[in-house]
């Protein structure tokens, strides 16, 4: 340790490696002078020793560095200060008003960690990075009380809405008289960058309700491909007899893509009956009848009717529609 205040660089530096190889705490003493060395290396390694070494009989320390005009000693301040018992709840709330926000960030951080309570106060400071800590602590809370859930919900920043209806979405037990949805509906109109997480976890509800349906209607018209793509995941493994009402409202829209990959992930026998409707409509684009062929290619069908359908489209004038259908039959060996 005396070695640390040696005047050859080259010997102080290894002193400290040597320290931190023996990993002995009492030689956090020895690193503190040198949080005010002039050379930012010993600085550095001081921050790290501390860190390492710090425990309860460290609490003039962890008031210094409360105080330094140093946003990294300030830090660390956070960092140690569940380390030095009840004192730490004094230092942490005082840094959570730190004009620095990575400070207050570290503050707030450790202060949510030891008290649940502090939530609600949370998640009303202005740095929504705090926000989103607190939303992070409600999400692993069994019961989460109905004022949190409106309030993050209504916050300003859309990052903040976002994790927020993405905790409804991993949670839809929290939403499941649908109390939230005027909410959740305003945030898919208004929000785009949050629109696609709201537009799905209403559709994953499954709730049918007269203000869902029109909005859906209106929402899967627009062919998204990002949006596209999640309907059809969280649709994936739905009973399709189940929602009913909201199928109908997909295979009426002209969402082609939406309807295709729906029904291509599904071997029931509603998806068949889907399927066949389409294919009898003449209404319907050449593009989808082709496509909902083209994605039985290679599955032996044991219903004969689509089979029938299918064999009679082969003379069909549309020639995307009779390839499809011919195709179709080779590749089942029939």
């Amino acid at each position: 340790m005396r070695q640390l205040n040696n005047k050859d660089v080259r010997q102080r530096r290894r002193a400290v490696r040597k320290l931190f190889e023996l990993d002995d705490p009492i030689a956090i003493d020895a690193f503190i002078p040198l949080l005010d060395d002039s050379d930012e290396w010993f600085r550095g390694k001081a921050l790290i020793a501390i860190q390492k070494w710090a425990t309860m009989k460290d609490l003039k320390l962890a008031e210094r560095l409360t105080t330094s005009r140093r946003t990294e000693e300030r830090i660390l301040a956070c960092r140690i200060a569940p380390r030095i018992g009840k004192s730490s709840k004094s230092i942490l709330k005082k840094l959570s008003s730190d004009n620095d926000p990575l400070v207050k960030l570290n503050a707030w951080k450790i202060r949510l960690e030891q008290d649940d309570l502090l939530i609600k106060e949370a998640i009303l400071v202005e740095e929504s990075g705090i926000r989103i800590l607190a939303i992070d602590k409600v999400e692993r809370m069994a019961e989460i009380e109905d004022e949190i859930i409106k309030t993050i919900l209504k916050d300003k920043s859309s990052r903040v809405r976002k994790k927020a209806v993405l905790l409804l979405r991993n949670r839809p037990e929290l939403n499941s008289a649908g109390k939230y949805d005027e909410i959740i509906i305003d945030i898919a109109e208004n929000d785009k960058s949050t629109q696609i997480d709201a537009i799905i976890m209403l559709i994953e509800s499954g709730r049918e309700s007269k203000l869902i349906r029109e909005k859906i209607s209106i929402w899967i018209e627009q062919e998204n491909p990002q949006m596209v793509k999640m309907i059809v995941d969280s649709m994936k493994d739905k009973n399709l007899e189940e929602i009913s009402e909201l199928m109908a409202i997909i295979i009426n829209s002209s969402n082609d893509k939406l309807i295709s990959g729906i029904l291509r992930r599904n071997k029931s026998a509603e998806a068949n009956e889907l399927r066949k409707k389409i294919l009898l409509d003449e209404k319907r684009s050449d593009v989808l009848r082709a496509r909902i062929i083209e994605d039985l290619f290679g599955k032996n069908q044991d219903d004969q009717e689509i089979m029938t359908i299918i064999r009679d489209l082969q003379q069909s004038e549309n020639e995307s529609i009779s390839s499809s259908a011919n195709m179709f039959i080779k590749t089942i060996g029939n």
